[in-house]
């Protein structure tokens, strides 16, 4: 009887760490910055081109 107690003892603060640790993860969605800049390419290509 004390084995079942303690391994639901266990379980439970298992579980309640888990959702715990789910629920402090950030909510909202993740933004990036808006910019013109085409991705990979460098501000002299930009500056400099036709």
């Amino acid at each position: 009887m004390t084995m079942k107690l303690s391994m639901l003892a266990v379980a439970y603060l298992l579980i309640g760490g888990l959702l715990i640790a789910v629920s402090y993860q950030p909510g909202g969605p993740v933004t990036t910055p808006k910019t013109d800049r085409v991705a990979g390419s460098s501000f002299l290509m930009e500056r400099f081109a036709g």
